[in-house]
Order: C-alpha cells, then sequence, then structure tokens
C-alpha cells in the first residue's frame, strides 16, 4: 500500500541552508548523500563572499582527487 502523503512530484533540494537552534550560526547543508552540513561565518554570509569561497573550495576538493 502506498503512502498517501508522499509525493514523488516535489523531491527534497540537493542544497538549502539551515540555522542553529538558537539562531546564531547558519549552516549550508547537502541532503543528499554524502549529506554534510557547512558552518558559516558572520562574514561568509554576503552572497558574493560565500559564492568566492564555495568555488575556492571546489577547486581545492578537485586537485586532491
Amino acid at each position: 500500500m502506498d503512502n498517501p502523503n508522499r509525493t514523488t512530484l516535489l523531491k527534497q533540494p540537493c542544497y538549502g541552508l539551515e540555522l542553529s537552534e538558537d539562531g546564531k550560526e547558519l549552516f549550508l547543508c547537502r541532503y543528499r548523500k554524502p549529506r554534510w552540513r557547512l558552518r558559516l561565518e558572520d562574514a561568509a554570509t554576503d552572497r558574493k563572499k560565500l559564492i568566492e569561497s564555495l568555488h575556492s573550495a571546489a577547486e581545492w576538493l578537485a586537485k586532491r582527487q
């Protein structure tokens, strides 16, 4: 029997932002496997700085493989 509350039309997003329970920290999360959470500092919440830091992190990871 199928779950009537489950939908296959709307899939969970791959990435998202979450706040900590106390609302002081911001996390960038990956919901699909491999799952991870990255804590963002106050300076990193600027959109341009966040994009630059994620690009440099991706380059660093690509060189290590």
